[in-house]
């Protein structure tokens, strides 16, 4: 009886730990109205990345995006993938793969409203990085970059937005 009892405790006690770990990131559908309002509600500085699984600059720029993440925890970081909602398995795969600690919208639509809810003068091509402060568009770029890239541009946003407060 009494090992049973003990089996029983270390069955709960591993059901509990299990259950304490943290969610995968993981990918959601979501329409350019569901995006938008994500970037209108972020507060302080946003990163918006723009990228899918099909994409090969998309993929090979990746690790630097992850590598942002890592370095800037206070950041906020919306990563939002091209790929079509039904593969949301292999951005998930994607994500998993790359260690991203953040999950990734889907567009639900690739469209003029999807391009404009990001900046106007986006042409749609991937990878496109976006950075907003408040929901105020400061930046962006299309084409992928490097990590030194990504620390330059986010150390002078930063520092402005501390300047400004």
């Amino acid at each position: 009886m009494m090992i049973r009892l003990h089996i029983l405790c270390a069955a709960g006690l591993a059901a509990v730990l299990t259950s304490c770990k943290p969610a995968r990131p993981a990918a959601v559908p979501a329409a350019p109205s569901e995006m938008a309002a994500r970037i209108q509600n972020a507060e302080g500085l946003t990163m918006v990345h723009i990228w899918a699984t099909w994409c090969d600059p998309c993929r090979e720029e990746f690790p630097e995006v992850v590598h942002v993440l890592q370095e800037y925890p206070e950041l906020s970081v919306i990563l939002v993938s091209g790929d079509d909602p039904k593969d949301l398995d292999a951005v998930n795969a994607f994500l998993l793969e790359h260690h991203s600690p953040v999950g990734s919208l889907v567009a639900t639509e690739l469209s003029q409203e999807f391009i404009e809810t990001f900046s106007p003068e986006w042409a749609g091509t991937l990878p496109a990085t976006f950075f907003y402060q408040d929901g105020r568009l400061l930046k962006e770029w299309s084409g992928k970059r490097t990590f030194e890239e990504y620390r330059e541009t986010i150390e002078t946003l930063l520092k402005n937005e501390r300047s400004s407060t």
